[in-house]
C-alpha cells in the first residue's frame, strides 16, 4: 500500500480456456482467424494497464494426444479444466488477483488454491459466472455441495445479467455478487451503406450458444419466398434445415468471411431459449457496431443493455410474432436506421466496450485489496492461514489430499449426471407399501394390440408423434410414423426404434396422448402406469412421464412428472421427478428428482411397471406396484396431464457408443381414476 493508502502496481492474472492462450490467440489473429469484433487479447482484460495493473494471460501448454484425453476426460468429471489451471499454477499463485471469465476456469482455479492452501499467502479470486447459474437446478446434490465448497473461497463473483446477479445473490447469500456489464471492442463502428430493403430480406442469426432458439427462427421464415435466413453457427444440425430452400447454415472462418456476411446482411435476428446470462449479448453488439438492427428474444437480462428503442425485442418461442416484427422492421426504413442510432448512442452512454469492462475489473480488484490490507492490519492472522474474503464463509480446514479423494468420491457417485437437484424429500413414516388398482377405475388402457399414431397435425390418431408443443428434445430427431418405423407392434408389445440414417443421424420416437390442437387424452389425478423394458447401452434415455400442455402464449407454470428417466450409462439406477416451468419469463423453474437403485442391468433384462399415482396433496411413485418415492403437489397442478413415452438419446452425454439400433418396449400405458362407488371388478 502506497503512503496516500491507494494499492500501487497490482499484478492480475487472466486465467482463461483452453484454447484462448495468449500466444495462441495472437498466432490466430496473425492468421485472421479470429472471427468477430476482438481485442488483440481475448476480451480486452490488457486495458487494466491503464489502472496500474500488470497484466498477465494464461497460456496453453503443448499437449500430446493422451495428455489431451488425460484433461478432457478430468475437466468432464469435475465439470471444469483443473489440469489447465494446474498448468498455469505459477503465474496464478505469483499474483495479486485472478481474473476468470466463466465457471471452468474459476472453479478450477479454486480448487488449486484449496490444494495449495498451506501457503501462507492466496490471490484474490473474482469468480465470473456464465452458465454456472442456468445449469445449477441440473446438477446433483454432490457436485452443487463440491461448487459451493469451492465457492466459498471466492473474493467476488461477477456475473452479466441482473437475472444472473438475482440467482448469485440468492444462492450464494455470504459472498459478494457484482453485476458487470459485458463489453466489445469499440473503435471498429463503421456507416454501411444501408439503402431500402429490396425482396427477398437478408436476415442473418449468429451464435454457439446452447440457447439459441434455432427452431423458432426456422418456424418463423420456413417458406416464406420474400425471405433468406443464413444461421452461422456449429450448434445448428443440418438436418434441421434439410429441404428448407430458403434457410441455409453458414460457417465464417475468418474475420473477411464474417464480414461478407454483415454486408450481406439487412436485419440481425437472434432467436433465444429462456436463460439468466444475458445470451447473445455479443452479437448485439457486433450488429449494432456493423450497423445492422436486431430483433432479439426478450430473455436473459438483455435490457440491462438495450431498451425496446435500441432493439427490436419478441416473446420467447414466439414464431408468430417473430414474423411479424420482421415485416415490421424490414418494411420500415426510419424505424431500422434510428434503431441502429439509438443503440450505439446506448453503448457509448453505458461503455459497453471491452475497455470499460477490464477497468471494472481493475476497480472491483483494488476494492478488494484495499479491504484485505484494511482488515491484515487490524485483525492479525495466524500464520497458517492468509486472509478470508470480504463476507465469504470461513471453510473448514482439510488437506489436499483430502480435497482429491473428494472428487474422486463425486466421480465415483455419479458426479457428472446431468439431471435436476432434488429439493428436501417430503417422505413420512409408513409410506412405502403397495398400489391397490382395485379402488380405481380405468380410464385409458393401451395394450398395443394394434397401433393409432398421426404425424400430423391434421390427423387424429390416439397418439401423436411429437410433443404438442414442438419441444422435441435429445439427439435423435424424434420421426413421424412409416411402414416399419420408429414404431412397430408384435404380440402385444410396441417397439420404440433408435437408429442410424444411412447419413449418419440418429432418429427415434416419441408418443404423445394430446395433439397440438389441444385434443387427446388428459386426466388431472389418477394413477398412471407403462409396462417397459429399457434399451441396455450408454446414451440411451427412455422416459414414461406426464405433463401438463398450457395454450401456446400463456403464463401459467407448467408442471412435468417423470414416472422414469433413465440414463443408459448408469445401469444400477433411474430418476423420478417432479418439475415446475415458470413461463412467467422469471426463470424461477423448480424441481425435486429422487434416484432409485435397482439390480444392476434389472431394467434392461426384463419388464417392469413404472407408475405415478397423482392425487390432490401428494404424488406417489411407484416400480412394480411399489412405492418408491413421494413429493407434495405443487399448486401449481391445476390442469390435467397428458401421457408421453419416448425413447430418447443424448441428455449432454455422448452417443458414439450407443448401440445401433436401440430399441425400447412397451407391453402397455394405462391410466386409472379413483374409484369413488366402491372397488372395481376385474382389477390389477
Amino acid at each position: 500500500m502506497n503512503s496516500d493508502g491507494s494499492i500501487g502496481n497490482v499484478r492480475a492474472f487472466v486465467h482463461l480456456a483452453h484454447g484462448f492462450g495468449a500466444r495462441n490467440w495472437r498466432d490466430r489473429q496473425q492468421r485472421g482467424e479470429v472471427v468477430g469484433l476482438n481485442e488483440r487479447l481475448p476480451y480486452g482484460y490488457f486495458w487494466a494497464a491503464e489502472n496500474g495493473f500488470k497484466v498477465r494471460y494464461s497460456e496453453d501448454d503443448p499437449e500430446s494426444l493422451p495428455a489431451r484425453v488425460i484433461r478432457l476426460f478430468v475437466r468432464g468429471v469435475l465439470g471444469f479444466d483443473f489440469i489447465h489451471a494446474w498448468r498455469n499454477r505459477g503465474g496464478i499463485l505469483d499474483s495479486d488477483v485472478v481474473w476468470t471469465h466463466t465457471e471452468s476456469q474459476h472453479l478450477a482455479v479454486l480448487l488449486l488454491l484449496r490444494l495449495r492452501r498451506r501457503r501462507r499467502r492466496r490471490p484474490k479470486v473474482i469468480a465470473q459466472s456464465i452458465w454456472l447459474f442456468d445449469h445449477w437446478p441440473r446438477f446433483l446434490p454432490p457436485r452443487r455441495a463440491f461448487y459451493r465448497w469451492l465457492l466459498s473461497r471466492a473474493d467476488l463473483l461477477t456475473v452479466h445479467s441482473p437475472a444472473n446477479l438475482q440467482r448469485a445473490r440468492a444462492l450464494f447469500p455470504h459472498i459478494r455478487s457484482e453485476l458487470v456489464l459485458y463489453g466489445i471492442r469499440t473503435d471498429a463502428m463503421r456507416d454501411l451503406p444501408r439503402p431500402a430493403i429490396q425482396s427477398p430480406i437478408h436476415l442473418l442469426a449468429l451464435g454457439n450458444d446452447e440457447h439459441r432458439d434455432w427452431h423458432t427462427a426456422i418456424a418463423a421464415v420456413r417458406g416464406w419466398k420474400d425471405c433468406v435466413l443464413q444461421i452461422a453457427s456449429r450448434s445448428l444440425r443440418d438436418n434441421k434445415i434439410r429441404g428448407i430452400g430458403n434457410v441455409t447454415k453458414a460457417a465464417p472462418r475468418s474475420m473477411n468471411e464474417l464480414e461478407a456476411l454483415y454486408d450481406w446482411t439487412n436485419i440481425v435476428v437472434l432467436p433465444l431459449r429462456r436463460n439468466l446470462h444475458a445470451s447473445g449479448i455479443t452479437v448485439i453488439l457486433e450488429a449494432t457496431s456493423y450497423g445492422i438492427p436486431v430483433i432479439c428474444t426478450d430473455t436473459g437480462g438483455l435490457r440491462a443493455y438495450f431498451s425496446d428503442d435500441e432493439v427490436l425485442y419478441v416473446p420467447p418461442y414466439d414464431v408468430q410474432e417473430l414474423r411479424r416484427a420482421i415485416t415490421r422492421l424490414a418494411s420500415d426504413d426510419d424505424r431500422r436506421r434510428t434503431q441502429v442510432e439509438r443503440a450505439r448512442n446506448r453503448i457509448g452512454s453505458k461503455n459497453l466496450s471491452s475497455r470499460s469492462y477490464a477497468l471494472r475489473h481493475a476497480e472491483l480488484s483494488r476494492e478488494l485489496l484495499y479491504t484485505a490490507e484494511q482488515n491484515s492490519l487490524t485483525e492479525p492472522q495466524s500464520a497458517a492461514a492468509g486472509p478470508q474474503a470480504k463476507n465469504s464463509v470461513t471453510p473448514p480446514k482439510h488437506s489436499a489430499g483430502w480435497t482429491v479423494a473428494v472428487a474422486v468420491l463425486l466421480a465415483a457417485t455419479g458426479l457428472g449426471v446431468p439431471v435436476h437437484a432434488a429439493e428436501p424429500e417430503k417422505s413420512p413414516a409408513g409410506a412405502a407399501g403397495t398400489i391397490d388398482l382395485c379402488a380405481f377405475r380405468p380410464t385409458f388402457t393401451e395394450d398395443f394390440n394394434s397401433l393409432n399414431v398421426s404425424g400430423r397435425e391434421d390427423d387424429r390418431g390416439r397418439w401423436y408423434s411429437h410433443t404438442p408443443w414442438n419441444g422435441d428434445f435429445g439427439d435423435a430427431v424424434f420421426s413421424d410414423p412409416k411402414p416399419g418405423f420408429p414404431f412397430t407392434v408384435h404380440d402385444g408389445v410396441l417397439r420404440i426404434e433408435a437408429r442410424k440414417d444411412a447419413d449418419g443421424k440418429w432418429r427415434s420416437g416419441l408418443l404423445s396422448s394430446v395433439h397440438p390442437d389441444g385434443t387427446g387424452f388428459v386426466q388431472h389425478y389418477g394413477y398412471f402406469e407403462a409396462r417397459a423394458k429399457l434399451p441396455p447401452g450408454p446414451g440411451v434415455w427412455p422416459a414414461f412421464w406426464l405433463n401438463t400442455n398450457p395454450p401456446q402464449g400463456s403464463t401459467d407454470p407448467g408442471v412435468e412428472i417423470d414416472a422414469i428417466e433413465y440414463y443408459g450409462q448408469f445401469t444400477s439406477a433411474y430418476h423420478s421427478a417432479l418439475h415446475i416451468w415458470d413461463n412467467s419469463g422469471g426463470n424461477q423453474n423448480r424441481v425435486a428428482d429422487h434416484i432409485i437403485q435397482v439390480d444392476d442391468g434389472s431394467l434392461t433384462r426384463e419388464f417392469h411397471t413404472f407408475g405415478v399415482d397423482v392425487e390432490p396433496d401428494w404424488i406417489k411413485f411407484y416400480r412394480d406396484r411399489r412405492e418408491t418415492w413421494r413429493v407434495e403437489t405443487p399448486p401449481e397442478l391445476t390442469r390435467p396431464l397428458m401421457l408421453l413415452v419416448n425413447l430418447a438419446l443424448g441428455s449432454g452425454w455422448p452417443i458414439d457408443k450407443t448401440p445401433n439400433p436401440s430399441v425400447m418396449e412397451i407391453d402397455y400405458v394405462h391410466a386409472y381414476e379413483p374409484a369413488l362407488s366402491g372397488r372395481t371388478q376385474g382389477c390389477g
